[in-house]
């Protein structure tokens, strides 16, 4: 259940370009995070292009020499580990430099950060989905869930009363 928000300046990708990544860039997320990509996965893996004027953004408090681009990927915790991780960076940045279609300065032009949610702190329509019950509901293995839930429960999440 990937949240993707790619940040780029105005003009950055063509029209076509927009709709591949649109239609591309939530299937790649949910094969890394070890997701089936049908129906109903890809209804909650949604993909956000935040066109932004080129003139509020720089790199180095300097105007922008080539296109820049911001990628956020919100995972639950438990889905991902190294090996993923690398792997959905690696497949985010060549499928955004690939609809950007230019050459670049030589600079670094794609961050892409992987921010994982702690579980039960996802909701959706207003209801919890923590990690075990969600990788259940979208047929994760059960030998995998079943190490999600340990590792979760290992590392729980710091709950401070206010009281």
């Amino acid at each position: 259940m990937p949240l993707v928000e790619v940040i780029h300046p105005e003009g950055a990708f063509s029209a076509d370009a927009k709709k591949t990544l649109l239609k591309n860039l939530s299937a790649t997320c949910l094969r890394w995070e070890g997701v089936e990509v049908n129906d109903t996965t890809q209804s909650v893996a949604w993909v956000y292009l935040d066109a932004r004027p080129r003139e509020s953004m720089s790199a180095g408090g300097r105007p922008l020499t080539q296109n820049i681009y911001r990628v956020n990927v919100s995972v639950m915790v438990g889905f991902m580990d190294y090996e993923r991780i690398d792997g959905m960076v690696k497949e985010i940045t060549e499928a955004i430099l690939k609809a950007d279609g230019t050459d670049g300065t030589g600079a670094p032009r794609v961050f892409v950060i992987i921010n994982e949610v702690p579980s039960g702190t996802w909701g959706v329509d207003g209801r919890v989905w923590p990690t075990v019950f969600t990788a259940e509901t979208v047929g994760v293995d059960p030998e995998r869930v079943k190490r999600m839930d340990v590792a979760i429960e290992s590392r729980p999440r710091l709950d401070v009363t206010l009281v």
